[in-house]
């Protein structure tokens, strides 16, 4: 782990809301994002939310190391945005996803001790924390709200990846460009518009295109208005007709 990050310890205890306790409360908010049912065990939810320890990362600094050896932790986003991805043997930036609050960075190598399978950049400032999974196993013994949390993301996080390899060779780039659209729009703050940050080339090749290709379907988007693009800035007027247009390819 780079300089980027400070770490602080976040107990939970005692009425008064102190600042380690004000911390607490991010994570039992970010934990009830990422797990809904947690709400209805309340003292199980306090407990994980005082486990472990909270990052703060510069904007443009490293959260997780992609090849660093993960020795127990699952990595939840409390606060900020954060892209995924890799870098080429060139030092080019390949972004696979992007996160915002209350979705885990990492909550599969942890249970194998097995290298960090992409790096995590922080696009924003953030606030990541990190939970021993040893001890939310133990946790999840004691309380089976828990446990079905747990076992429903991690099959949740292994079908998405099924999935994502499949939609490069059975989905037209069109539906490809159209879903990452969608799921660019959800992360921003607007509901209509959003930031495109990636370099043509590199948003083509992660979604398995040429350059030219890129192009091209994005001139088709707006002339069939779908969208309306200014440079890397782009308008979707009208989500759900974005939303059938990728139904109707997806049947297609």
């Amino acid at each position: 782990m780079n300089a980027s990050i400070h770490t602080e310890t976040s107990p939970y205890s005692g009425p008064q809301l102190s600042p380690a306790q004000l911390q607490a409360r991010q994570v039992r908010q970010a934990l009830e994002q990422a797990w809904p049912a947690l709400a209805d065990v309340p003292q199980t939810l306090n407990e994980l939310a005082g486990l472990g320890r909270t990052h703060r990362v510069r904007a443009r600094g490293r959260v997780l190391n992609e090849g660093l050896a993960n020795k127990g932790s699952l990595w939840l986003l409390l606060r900020g945005k954060v892209s995924m991805g890799k870098r080429s043997d060139k030092g080019k930036w390949w972004q696979s996803h992007s996160l915002a609050a209350g979705q885990w960075l990492d909550l599969s190598s942890a249970w194998s001790q097995s290298l960090y399978p992409e790096t995590a950049i922080a696009t924003t400032a953030v606030l990541a924390h990190e939970f021993p999974a040893n001890e939310v196993l133990r946790l999840s013994r004691e309380e089976p709200v828990l446990l079905g949390a747990l076992l429903a993301s991690l099959a949740r996080c292994s079908c998405e990846a099924i999935a994502a390899r499949q939609a490069l060779t059975t989905k037209d780039f069109p539906v490809r460009l159209a879903e990452w659209l969608l799921e660019q729009l959800q992360l921003s703050d607007s509901p209509d518009h959003l930031l495109i940050k990636e370099l043509k080339r590199d948003l083509a090749a992660q979604l398995g295109a040429t350059p030219e290709t890129l192009s091209r379907t994005l001139r088709q988007f707006q002339e069939s208005g779908l969208i309306t693009m200014q440079h890397s800035e782009v308008w979707i007027p009208d989500a759900q007709r974005l939303r059938s247009f990728c139904r109707a390819g997806s049947a297609a």
